[in-house]
This record gives C-alpha cells, sequence and structure tokens, in this order.
C-alpha cells in the first residue's frame, strides 16, 4: 500500500489515511523541530473541511516501539 505525501502550509511533510469515510482522516506529520527539539512524528485527526485537531507527537527514536505496541494489538485482534 502507497499514500501520497503532502506538504502542509509549515512546509511540513505527512500523510492522511481515512478513518470514517467521508467523515475524519488521521493526519502523520513529519515535523522536523518537534516538541522537545528532536525530529517527531505527529498525529491529528482532521475532520473533513476542518483544520487538524492538535494531537501527541513521538520522537523519531520512539517509532520503532510505536509499530511494534500498532503491530501487537493487531496480532492479538485476530
Amino acid at each position: 500500500m502507497s499514500h501520497e505525501i503532502k506538504i502542509d502550509s509549515s512546509n511540513q511533510k505527512y500523510i492522511e489515511v481515512e478513518t470514517v469515510n467521508g467523515v475524519e482522516s488521521l493526519r502523520v506529520t513529519f515535523v522536523e523541530d518537534g516538541f522537545t527539539g528532536k525530529p517527531c512524528l505527529r498525529f491529528n485527526i482532521r475532520p473533513h473541511g476542518k483544520s487538524p485537531r492538535p494531537g501527541p507527537e513521538f520522537e523519531i527514536d520512539y517509532a520503532p516501539d510505536l509499530l511494534s505496541a500498532i503491530t501487537q494489538l493487531l496480532m492479538d485482534a485476530k
């Protein structure tokens, strides 16, 4: 599966994944200089036709743990 990488008004790269068809999307943004001063992934819900709602940032160093946790939840759900 491939997603289109877009650029936001702050010149940051992001991808949106539909969460509720026609209602809202999950936006994942690569933030070069996050709240901690390090590169981060920011997660926002974006209701269609509106701006993204504030969301958490995860330092890139924690990305493997985050992906592992998501994978574990998916495998356990089967």
